[in-house]
């Protein structure tokens, strides 16, 4: 598989497993295309770690109503959505930023900018959070399908828009959100996934040449 869609196919189902497993998106976690679709492409992702935690997903799924929808729902609400006294893992870019002292609304503004540039649509939920982490990646794996589809000056513009994407809104949090997800999780499958989300957004961070600590992310470090 190419590289920039095997990126695609990742980017995508971090996409996937962000949203809220309502009926749909629970269906489409437990019936396992994603994770075939990973493991396609994990051609391009040589760490180990990551094919121990695609092994540990796959033996996960396979145990049959080991992550009920109402227990995942449960979870990722708690998790994501209003935990008491506060949310364990904000999922939102702007928010996470802001909280830095970033001014009100403007990293949300920069996104947006970035999606209507892109042609990236914004439908469902999308539309009332497009600084979801399930949006963001989902805009990822747009500019990952584009770059596959062309040469040249157009997929170097590609490859920076995604340098640019990845340094301003999602390293500058992604490693504590991570954290907090892999430590508080009371659900294997949430554990698994922000796992999986540091290591490939590591990977990811090494593929498109972004220093440790780039000016970008200096910018908006939490």
């Amino acid at each position: 598989m190419d590289r920039s869609l095997a990126r695609n196919v990742i980017y995508g189902s971090l996409s996937l497993c962000y949203s809220f497993p309502d009926a749909e998106v629970y269906a489409r976690i437990g019936e396992g295309k994603w994770l075939e679709q990973i493991k396609d492409s994990r051609a391009i992702l040589t760490e180990k770690i990551i094919a121990r935690l695609l092994q540990s997903f796959a033996e996960l799924l396979a145990q049959k109503g080991e992550q009920p929808r109402l227990a995942m729902a449960q979870e990722y609400t708690r998790l994501f959505i209003n935990a008491s006294p506060a949310v364990i893992a904000l999922p939102y870019c702007s928010v996470c930023l802001e909280k830095n002292g970033l001014a009100p609304g403007k990293a949300i503004a920069e996104m947006l900018r970035c999606y209507h540039e892109e042609a990236f649509p914004l439908t469902g939920d999308w539309t009332e959070h497009p600084d979801h982490i399930a949006c963001a990646f989902a805009f990822m794996g747009l500019l990952a399908k584009k770059e596959n589809k062309v040469s040249g000056r157009e997929r170097i513009r590609l490859e920076e828009v995604q340098l640019q994407f990845l340094a301003r809104f999602i390293l500058p949090w992604i490693e504590l959100f991570c954290e907090k997800v892999m430590e508080q999780s009371r659900l294997t499958f949430y554990c698994l996934l922000g796992s999986l989300t540091r290591e490939y957004i590591h990977f990811e961070q090494n593929y498109l040449g972004i220093p440790e600590e780039s000016e970008l992310q200096k910018e908006y470090q939490i």
